[in-house]
């Protein structure tokens, strides 16, 4: 990993962020403590540069970031977006330009720190140190976010929001008051419609119905925050299908 001791005068940086959140009590964050200056030894989100040189996008980067400084994997795609930060002065060493991601774990997974990171904790919700940069305004909006969703990941609420577009796809009319089971069958109905079709973006949003699948049928023998964080993940998965087919 640079320590950006090269990076030339007014190039622009392109880099990823993760909110890595545990489920359970008032909730945990995930914070490295940087090894490198700028802000050595203060605590910040686990994220780094994203190496355009291999194609990488800022999700995988966001990923790769992730395990390499605190031992943690957390799939890709099961990591969404927070959104984009490029406010000028931002990173004292330059432009940067960062796009944050989040993801919610069941409970705490001991972390492990390296590379960049000097040490790695997690840190309730409630009782947070400084962050560096302006990740405690990343911090923020990701809190938002959950806030946002953890209303809405019930199997009641998921049916709601995404059963007439699902029945749209198989050609039904959208029942209502669908149980889990009844809701899980839509979904792997809609998803044996999406990939058998010749089309490549129809496929791809057969596979998140597939994620969405496995992610609901393990909520429904789950429970309490390993559930709210399945049925958060199934949501994600349901948005991204119903978006790429519209």
């Amino acid at each position: 990993m640079s320590t950006d001791t090269d990076i030339a005068a007014g190039t622009l940086q392109y880099t990823a962020d993760v909110v890595l959140r545990a489920a359970g009590g008032a909730g945990h964050v995930l914070l490295i403590k940087r090894r490198w200056a700028p802000y050595a030894d203060c605590w910040a989100l686990p994220g780094g540069h994203v190496d355009v040189d291999q194609a990488e996008t800022s999700l995988e980067a966001a990923a790769r970031e992730l395990a390499e400084e605190s031992g943690i994997t957390v799939p890709a795609a099961d990591l969404w977006q927070v959104g984009a930060y490029d406010a000028p002065g931002r990173d004292p060493r330059g432009r940067y330009v960062t796009v944050a991601y989040t993801a919610t774990l069941p409970s705490p997974v001991p972390p492990t720190a390296a590379d960049d990171a000097v040490d790695a904790r997690w840190w309730p919700l409630d009782a947070l140190p400084d962050l560096a940069f302006d990740h405690a305004e990343i911090l923020a909006d990701a809190v938002s976010q959950w806030s946002g969703t953890a209303r809405s990941d019930t199997f009641t609420a998921l049916s709601g929001c995404f059963a007439t577009d699902l029945a749209a796809l198989v050609s039904e009319e959208a029942l209502q008051n669908l149980t889990p089971n009844g809701f899980i069958d839509l979904v792997a109905r809609a998803r044996d419609a999406l990939v058998t079709a010749n089309v490549g973006y129809l496929q791809e949003a057969g596979e998140d119905l597939d994620a969405a699948v496995s992610c609901l049928t393990d909520a429904l023998t789950s429970s309490g925050g390993e559930q709210r964080a399945l049925l958060a993940r199934a949501r994600i998965r349901l948005r991204d299908a119903i978006a790429t087919v519209r």
